[in-house]
């Protein structure tokens, strides 16, 4: 039974971790394409205003966050200032995070026993 504990939690650290290195390396990213835009000379003949790009990565976030990190996700966008205008991520976040501590917590106190076929 200690065993399941122990899995369960490191489960937990590894996904909130694997969640703060997801956001920390989006902003990151993020801000070396804008710093790219910035320094690439603009052509005046054929200037189009730029366009933003597709949010390529906001499917990684939302299945880290279901998987456990939402949490973490929730707090990185705040310290890292990144994608705070999103508002799926900005709504989807909190909800996921309540569910996750929620399951989390009736995992520790069942003490796995939904598990074991009676």
């Amino acid at each position: 039974m200690l065993i399941l504990y122990v899995l369960l939690i490191a489960y937990i650290l590894s996904i909130n971790f694997y969640a703060f290195l997801l956001v920390k390396s989006l902003r990151d990213q993020e801000r070396e394409t804008e710093l790219r835009e910035q320094a690439a000379p603009l052509s005046t003949a054929n200037s189009t205003p730029p366009t933003k790009p597709p949010e390529k990565f906001l499917g990684k976030l939302c299945i880290a966050g279901a998987l456990g990190g939402a949490l973490t996700i929730y707090i990185c966008m705040f310290l890292f200032k990144y994608k705070r205008g999103n508002l799926l991520l900005m709504v989807l976040m909190p909800l996921l995070a309540v569910l996750n501590i929620y399951l989390f917590v009736l995992l520790f106190k069942s003490g796995f026993s939904f598990f074991v076929v009676r």
